[in-house]
């Protein structure tokens, strides 16, 4: 009798669970592969953030200097994100990938021209990462967040190309596709949510 009490009882509240609305079901936990891409988010921003500290002190051209402080609100966000969950980046981890693609994009640059090159090129990482964290997330608050993040990066990579063209040089897009690069480049800076640029 304990037996069938018992398994009645188990059966009673797996279907009271069932019958919760989807949204009571799902879980806010980040999944594994959201937090991979979110974290080399952070880490490709930091070297953004350092390598334009570093073009800034070596040429005193503000965007630098103003998109680099910008780079760090976009690392606050996400860390943000991943604190909720319990989960630290701390600032001195790095991989040694990225250590070497900061040392790549840093070697880039020989003139005031080609670290604006390069650094278009950053932001056409950076928008293609964000492609990949929104690709790989059905949560709103993230979705939010990227979708705000790439509204500032897009403005970034605006205003290097304009910065570029008016020292009459080209770029060619590289991570992101043509009509994308075009659309960013041909269109003007976007207002974005304060907390994202």
């Amino acid at each position: 009798m304990k037996f069938v009490f018992a398994f009645l009882l188990s059966l009673f509240l797996v279907s009271c669970s069932l019958m919760q609305p989807r949204t009571a079901r799902t879980t806010s936990q980040l999944s594994e592969k959201e937090i991979i891409t979110i974290t080399q988010l952070i880490g490709k921003e930091k070297i953004a953030k350092e390598v334009y500290e570093n073009f800034y002190a070596q040429y005193q051209n503000n965007l630098f200097g103003n998109i680099a402080k910008r780079k760090q609100k976009h690392i606050e966000i996400w860390k943000n994100i991943l604190a909720k969950q319990n989960i630290t980046v701390l600032e001195n981890e790095s991989l040694e990938e990225t250590e070497n693609l900061k040392n790549q994009l840093l070697s880039e640059a020989i003139d005031e021209t080609s670290a604006l090159k390069t650094a278009i090129k950053i932001e056409e990482l950076n928008l293609n990462d964000i492609y990949i964290v929104r690709k790989n997330s059905q949560k709103s608050s993230i979705r939010e967040v990227a979708n705000g993040i790439e509204c500032g990066t897009k403005n970034h990579l605006f205003v290097y190309y304009r910065a570029l063209r008016e020292k009459g040089e080209k770029y060619t897009h590289q991570y992101i596709s043509g009509k994308k690069f075009k659309n960013v480049v041909n269109g003007a800076v976007n207002s974005c949510s304060i907390k994202y640029d």
